[in-house]
């Protein structure tokens, strides 16, 4: 059985699952040492500084929340073009997702779409088919498969992000509380749509400690600087 997938019909369908295993047994050991190969890179900043100045706030600032909004809708307003792709790499999918979980599902689709070509044409006229039609064929379905689970995958993948380290980037965003009540020392999860329509869900508390913020209310998100050099804090205003 082994020496007929090592077959030349077969070989670069056998060659396609090896390289995917591989991938597989690579993310492992990344995930093993506290990495990951297939993690999407750190996205960059969703607005203008200038324009997200106004939701910098001290600790014991008594923010303007009507002010506030009307900063947010402008901001929203004057928000940056998706850099989405364009031409050949859209229609790949490139860029939707990290390029190694494209590759994996490239693979994927390549290797199983041509055994079960080789082993349909085994079946109905009783030989293979050529490596210069399979393989092309193989090809073509493969990469319309890794287009389209690259799109699924960045639709349906929630994007959970760390206060320490893009808060910097999220401040005047409208969100909902989502799961929890947000109280100061107990932070509750906020559902989030960036200035390029991703959604992202973070864990909060409210800017001024005296108050409680249930789930389901609308919220605005501001920001504070943590002592020192330690970066930035999201935190969360209730909206009227």
């Amino acid at each position: 059985m082994l020496s007929h997938l090592l077959s030349a019909p077969y070989l670069p369908f056998f060659f396609a699952f090896g390289l995917l295993i591989a991938l597989l047994l690579l993310e492992l050991i990344a995930l093993l040492l506290g990495g990951s190969l297939m993690a999407a890179e750190a996205d960059g900043p969703d607005f203008d500084a200038d324009l997200g100045d106004a939701f910098d706030l001290d600790a014991n600032a008594m923010p303007d929340t009507a002010e506030l909004l009307s900063a947010s809708d402008r901001m929203a307003a004057s928000r940056l073009q998706p850099s989405s792709p364009q031409g050949l790499a859209g229609w790949l999918g490139l860029g939707h997702t990290p390029f190694m979980i494209w590759l994996a599902a490239l693979l994927l689709g390549f290797g199983l779409s041509g055994f079960i070509l080789q082993t349909a044409a085994e079946n109905l006229i009783a030989a293979p088919l050529t490596r210069w039609i399979a393989v092309p064929v193989a090809a073509l379905i493969g990469v319309t498969f890794a287009a389209r689970f690259a799109r699924l995958f960045a639709r349906l993948l929630p994007r959970v992000e760390s206060t320490a380290t893009s808060a910097q980037f999220m401040g005047g965003l409208r969100g909902v509380v989502t799961q929890g009540t947000a109280r100061a020392g107990s932070p509750a999860e906020v559902r989030l749509r960036d200035l390029y329509g991703n959604i992202h869900h973070m864990r909060c508390e409210p800017h001024h400690p005296d108050d409680v913020i249930p789930e389901g209310r609308e919220v605005l998100t501001v920001r504070q600087r943590i002592p020192n050099g330690g970066g930035w804090l999201l935190r969360i205003i209730p909206i009227e």
